[in-house]
C-alpha cells in the first residue's frame, strides 16, 4: 500500500509544478512512514522516466533520426538534441560539485515545506515577468539559463518542472513551447540521477514496489497530458495556491506527530 500510494505521489508530481522530491520527503513524514529506500526512490522515478520516453517517443524517435541525418529535417534535430545537452550541463555540475548537501536536505523535511514556498514565489514571478517578455526563439544561451534553473531545483523543494517551465517563460517561450522543452530536458535529468542513485543503493524488486512503479508510470503519463493541455489555456498560479496550502500544513502535521 505504501508504495503504491508514493508511486501515484510520485507520478502525479514529477511534471506538476509542485516538487516530487518534496513529496516524497513531506507525504512518508506526515503519514508517520519510514523515508523510503534509495532503492524504492529509483523504482518510482524510473515509472515516471518510462512514462516520458512513451509520451514523447515520437519526438525521441525524431530526434534520433536526425543526428543520424534522416528524416524530413535533421538540422532541427540536431539543433534541439544540441538544446538538451547544453541544458543538461548546468544539473551534472551541480550533482557532481554539490551532491552531498543536496542529499543531505531530503533529510530535512521542515526545509523542504519552506523551500516549496520559493516554488511558489517562482511560479507568480515568471508567470507575471514572462508574459511581458519579448517572444524568442530558444538559443544556447537561453537553453543554458533553462538548465541552471533545472539544476538548483536538485534541492527537494524546489520543482524542477515550476523552474524550468518558469525560466522557459522568461527566456521568450509561450507556457506550452515551455512546458514541452521542460518535459524533454527532464528525460537526461532523471535518466542520470537514476544511473547514479542505482549506483549506490540495489533496486528493490518486490511485488509491492513494481505496483508502485506501474502506479508511478500510469499515473506520470495521466501527469504529462493533462499538464500539456492545461497550459494552452490557463496559467500556473492554481499550482501556487495548491503549495501555500500544503506547505503549511505539511510543517503542522508533521510537527504535531
Amino acid at each position: 500500500m505504501r508504495e503504491i500510494v508514493l508511486g501515484i505521489v510520485q507520478g502525479l508530481t514529477e511534471f506538476l509544478p509542485i516538487s516530487s522530491s518534496a513529496h516524497l520527503v513531506l507525504v512518508p513524514s506526515m503519514l508517520g512512514w519510514e523515508e523510503p529506500e534509495l532503492g524504492l526512490t529509483v523504482m518510482l522515478h524510473l515509472g515516471t522516466l518510462v512514462a516520458l520516453l512513451i509520451y514523447f517517443r515520437n519526438d525521441i524517435l525524431g530526434l534520433v533520426r536526425g543526428v543520424l541525418g534522416q528524416g524530413p529535417d535533421p538540422a532541427a534535430a540536431r539543433r534541439v538534441t544540441r538544446f538538451l545537452i547544453i541544458g543538461t550541463i548546468p544539473a551534472v555540475i551541480a550533482g557532481l560539485a554539490f551532491g552531498g548537501f543536496f542529499e543531505a536536505a531530503f533529510h530535512r523535511p521542515y526545509e523542504s515545506s519552506v523551500e516549496l514556498l520559493f516554488t511558489a514565489a517562482i511560479l507568480v514571478a515568471t508567470e507575471r515577468y514572462g508574459e511581458r517578455a519579448k517572444r524568442h526563439e530558444l538559443d544556447d544561451k537561453r537553453v543554458f539559463g533553462i538548465g541552471a534553473a533545472q539544476a538548483l531545483a536538485i534541492l527537494p523543494g524546489l520543482s524542477r518542472s515550476g523552474l524550468t517551465i518558469g525560466a522557459g517563460l522568461l527566456a521568450g517561450l509561450t507556457r506550452e513551447e515551455a512546458t514541452r522543452f521542460s518535459f524533454l530536458l527532464s528525460i537526461p535529468a532523471i535518466a542520470g540521477a537514476g544511473v547514479l542513485d542505482a549506483a549506490e543503493g540495489e533496486l528493490v524488486f518486490t511485488a509491492a514496489s513494481v505496483a508502485g512503479t506501474i502506479a508511478s508510470g500510469v499515473v506520470g503519463f495521466l501527469s504529462i497530458h493533462y499538464l500539456l493541455r492545461f497550459v494552452r489555456t490557463h496559467s500556473l498560479t492554481v499550482f501556487c495556491w495548491y503549495i501555500l496550502l500544503f506547505s503549511p500544513l505539511s510543517a503542522l502535521v508533521i510537527w504535531l506527530r
